[in-house]
Formats: C-alpha cells, structure tokens, sequence
C-alpha cells in the first residue's frame, strides 16, 4: 500500500493537535497590517488577529506562500512517501493554489494539487476524511474523487456581524454599508465557484439566523449522515450552543465548532457565525 503524505495551508483552520496527531504539513498564509507582516496561525492567533482588525483603520491584507514554501514540504515529504496530497484554499480567494501547483511540477514526484473551491472547515474537514480514507487503505485516485465530489455538493454560509469590512474590501459602496448599519441589516454570504458572494441580506441578527437554518433544514431534514462545521469567530459560545441545539434536532449530523482564521475574517470581520455543511461518506460513518 502506498504511503500517502498530506499538504494544507493555515485557512484549514485545523488545531494544532489534529496537526500534531494526524502529521499534517501546514503551509501558512501571512497577514499584513501596514508593515507588519505575520505568518497565519504562527505569528498571529485568531484573537490578536481579530482584536487588531478592531482597531485598524485600513483593512489588512493577505499573501500567499511561495512555490518556493511548497516546494521544501513537498521535497522533505517525498522522501518518505509515495504520494503527497494537497487540498488548499480556493483559487478564487488566494493565489495558494497555485503555488502549490507550480511546485508540484517542480519537484517531480508524486504531488496532487486539489483546489477546495472553499476555506476553513470545508477544506479541514475533507482534509481529516482523506486520512481516515488513507488508513483505510484507500489509493490516492480515490481520496482525490471524495475531495471533488464532497466539493461539489458542499454548502456554506457566513453571517456578518456588519457591512463595514466588506466596504473595506471594496465589496459594496460606502453608502449601502452605513444605511445597512443604520437598519440593522445582517448579511448572509456563501461561496460560489470558490468566490465570496452575497447570499441576502435580512434585518437583524436572529432573523439572519433563522435564514441560515432554514437552508441547513432543507438539506439535513431528509435524513442523510452530514459533517457539519459550526464556524465562529470570538464567538465560542454561541458555536458550541448552536452545534448542540443542531445534534439534537437532526441526530445524524457529525458536527465540529471551528473558529474562522484570518484570511476569510479579513473579509468578513469579527463575530461571524457560519455553517458548512457536506454529505458523510459511508466509508467514514
């Protein structure tokens, strides 16, 4: 059986015990506030991220690593395993993927790329999936099949606490953010082909939350097994509240609170409150 190495970036949101347990290779982003410049998940945790945020006036910005970073991981791992496997962030969102491509080519063994089209718990957890799969005595073909049809069929959604970072990021006007503050609107986001999209816009956090809700009933009251992701940023309680009250009421949910890293919370801000929801596979229940 082929030994199989895996490869992500820092947007994973992976712990650093399921690092540690599972011999995860994490590449990082970096964060840039002015000219300070932090390695993501090393330099800079969740809640210096988000207290820094608070308090900038202009909006940080993110790197990816260099093909250069990839190339060194995927080279010290070659040289104990067959095959590397790397699911990575969105190439919609950041230029990671490709990097990660270009040193594939690179160093000229046994290294696939795949582009998760998402971030955070839609990539940790395929990611984890994909080493059960492995110890399972699954080949590379096939754990690269179940990362591009959970892509598929996965589901995400994101309530921001406010409009003001996605004016920063110039994804609406000045104006429309501060009448959205002024009436309480709470907007709801998801991602599209891997790009970050509105989804609605409703008055008030808990009419956000239903909203939110509604959709995951519509996939999760049929009945079938799903790994659901309860994201979070500076917002643990609520997470861990809202994952229960969702085990409860549809048992065959296989739920993880994970708290939102910097490069979706550059866009998105402090306090947001996402799902992310994928069918179980069979193989893993």
């Amino acid at each position: 059986m082929a030994k199989i190495a895996f490869v992500t970036d820092s947007t994973a949101d992976l712990t650093e015990v399921e690092v540690q347990e599972y011999g995860i290779s994490v590449v990082p982003l970096q964060v840039i506030f002015g000219n300070q410049t932090y390695r993501d998940g090393l330099d800079l945790s969740g809640d210096e991220f988000y207290n820094k945020l608070r308090q900038s006036s202009t909006l940080p910005t993110t790197s990816q690593p260099s093909a250069g970073e990839f190339v060194t991981v995927f080279e010290r791992l070659l040289k104990d395993y067959d095959t590397v496997l790397a699911l990575v962030l969105s190439d919609k969102l950041s230029g990671t993927y490709r990097s990660a491509l270009t040193a594939a080519q690179m160093v000229g063994g046994d290294v696939r790329v795949v582009d998760s089209k998402i971030a955070t718990y839609g990539i940790g957890g395929p990611l984890l999936d994909g080493i059960q799969l492995a110890k399972q005595g699954a080949s590379a073909d096939e754990i690269v099949s179940y990362w591009e049809a959970t892509r598929a069929a996965m589901k995400a959604w994101f309530i921001v606490d406010t409009l003001e970072y996605l004016h920063k990021g110039g994804r609406i006007g000045g104006a429309a953010a501060a009448f959205g503050t002024l009436l309480q609107i709470k907007p709801i986001l998801t991602l599209v082909d891997g790009r970050i999209e509105l989804f609605e816009k409703v008055r008030t956090h808990h009419r956000a939350l239903e909203r939110m809700l509604a959709e995951l009933d519509a996939v999760a009251s049929a009945g079938q097994p799903l790994r659901l992701g309860v994201i979070h940023s500076q917002r643990e309680e609520d997470a861990r509240a809202l994952a229960d009250q969702l085990v409860a009421k549809y048992p065959q949910l296989r739920a993880r609170v994970v708290y939102l890293g910097a490069v979706i919370g550059t866009h998105t801000g402090p306090n947001v409150l996402s799902l992310i929801l994928y069918p179980l596979d069979p193989r893993l229940g």
